[in-house]
């Protein structure tokens, strides 16, 4: 009868422990690091990225002039505006799909964020 018990309690246990890694994973996967893209010498660098929906990009100029990043016709997120040289801008994706942009300043300054 001991060991009956002994067995109960160890499913117990065993059931306790699988289930935390998953719940701390579900939170996890939702408060994600920003990805960063530095503009540096009239490039994204990179220039193409793929991130989770809702995960968001910090866009640094590292350049001396200023410079934007710019939904194309089809992309769905917030232009950035401009972002003087020194400066950085934060946007949010939550559009899922291919999100090309570019500066508007710089038309040859292209990008892509692929949201999953």
């Amino acid at each position: 009868m001991l060991l009956a018990w002994a067995s109960l309690g160890l499913a117990t246990i065993s059931m306790t422990v699988s289930a935390a890694p998953n719940e701390a994973s579900k939170e996890h996967s939702a408060t994600r690091a920003p990805i960063i893209v530095t503009m540096d010498a009239f490039q994204f660098q990179p220039d193409e990225i793929v991130i989770k929906r809702g995960q968001s990009v910090i866009f640094i100029n590292k350049d001396e002039v200023p410079h934007t990043v710019t939904p194309d016709k089809k992309a769905h997120f917030i232009p950035s505006g401009i972002i003087k040289g020194g400066e950085q801008h934060e946007v949010s994706f939550e559009s899922v799909g291919v999100q090309d942009y570019s500066c508007d300043f710089h038309p040859s300054m292209r990008g892509r964020v692929i949201v999953k």
